[in-house]
């Protein structure tokens, strides 16, 4: 297959896994509460934990899809040689950035955005994920995935040239 059609088909596979791993973030994460009070929005320290589980959720997600998109970029383009690894750190960071963009959109507005809040409602806090650290971890577990694939690939290889 020519080498065109080949990261063609890699960025395509990003901009899917993205899009899903938004989908599967949005829908698994649990996003903190505000409450409403006679002072405006208020977040107590238990509701609070929520926020760092929506962070938690993003990064299992990530785990799952940079290993998927590392051992894929493994088959696709697995000749290139070292210019791989740049590719694979783009294209999950790329994927990371999509999932997050999606995540967003599709989860809870801005509280402070949401009207006729009486007080004692519960307003859900919108998907974020505050630092670089969950994202720095995508381009990791894609190279992760992209050298444990190498190996079984190599191996396997080697083994049908032994025997």
């Amino acid at each position: 297959m020519p080498l065109l059609r080949r990261l063609l088909l890699s960025v395509a596979a990003t901009l899917l896994l993205g899009v899903a791993a938004g989908f599967v973030w949005e829908r698994l994460a649990s996003p903190a509460e505000w409450e409403a009070r006679e002072t405006g929005l208020v977040m107590d320290e238990a509701a609070s934990q929520g926020r760092f589980g929506v962070i938690v959720v993003f990064v299992i997600v990530g785990v799952v899809t940079s290993l998927l998109l590392g051992a894929f970029s493994a088959w696709t383009l697995r000749d290139l040689g070292w210019i791989v690894t740049p590719v694979v750190i783009l294209l999950t960071v790329a994927a990371a950035v999509i999932a997050w963009r999606v995540g967003v959109h599709l989860g809870p507005p801005d509280p402070a955005s949401v009207k006729d809040v009486a007080i004692g409602d519960r307003v859900p806090a919108e998907l974020a994920v505050d630092g670089l650290a969950p994202f720095l971890l995508w381009p990791i577990l894609g190279l992760v995935g992209f050298i444990g694939t190498m190996l079984l690939v190599t191996t396997r290889d080697e083994l049908r040239q032994t025997y």
